[in-house]
């Protein structure tokens, strides 16, 4: 089968509306910023924005709080952004899961991608991985098709949410593989990762940042 690799792009963003900001004379930032992160901690994002929510206290000499807002795909969160104060204290970390796949799945998103964000910059690239629980029989993707043809709709995989990178690659697989399986989306990577070890889900699509611990721990 031919592999293809589908890859996130992190990116992070923030509402710096132009005459809201603080007068010229005034220092930025005067007080603490929040990186919002729409995913549940211990996902690729959540684990990266703390990388740079770091970085950035030390660089800025401010707190930056890390607020995490799953659900909805990520609509949640880049909702919530949307919203607040374009004053150059909200940032959002986020990826393609929020300003270029939920408009082509959903009637209406709460927000416009184009209008309601300042980009700030391109964070960096995680690829994505179809995982299973330890002991189950399946050990390749050859087998994996096998089966499901064998048993349409009788299969569970798994994605970090409706409309994310994660459910578009689960549906780039199915719909390669010519097969039928059930999607359950979760609200971010670390709940459905939880679920998987438990042998509740079959399989799973996730980011290599979430993977990589359980592949290393058998």
């Amino acid at each position: 089968m031919k592999r293809t690799a589908l890859t996130i792009f992190l990116g992070l963003v923030g509402l710096m509306g132009g005459n809201s900001l603080a007068p010229a004379q005034t220092v930025y930032p005067e007080k603490s910023l929040q990186l919002i992160v729409p995913f549940p901690p211990g996902g690729a994002s959540d684990v990266v924005a703390r990388i740079i929510g770091g970085e950035l206290e030390t660089r800025l000499g401010k707190p930056v709080i890390i607020m995490n807002r799953p659900g909805g795909g990520t609509t949640i969160a880049a909702k919530e952004v949307a919203r607040s104060a374009p004053d150059g204290y909200t940032l959002f970390f986020s990826s393609n899961s929020s300003f270029t796949l939920p408009a082509a799945v959903k009637e209406s998103v709460p927000y416009d991608a184009a209008k309601d964000f300042e980009p700030l910059g391109q964070v960096g690239k995680i690829t994505l991985a179809l995982v299973t629980y330890k002991d189950n029989p399946v050990k390749d993707v050859a087998s994996l098709v096998a089966e499901a043809k064998a048993n349409p709709d009788k299969l569970s995989l798994a994605s970090f949410g409706v409309a994310t990178v994660s459910h578009f690659a689960g549906e780039l697989f199915k719909s390669s593989a010519g097969v039928k399986m059930v999607h359950l989306p979760y609200k971010g990577s670390a709940p459905a990762m939880n679920d998987l070890i438990g042998k509740h889900i079959q399989y799973h699509v996730d980011t290599v940042i979430a993977v990589k611990p359980q592949i290393e721990a058998g």
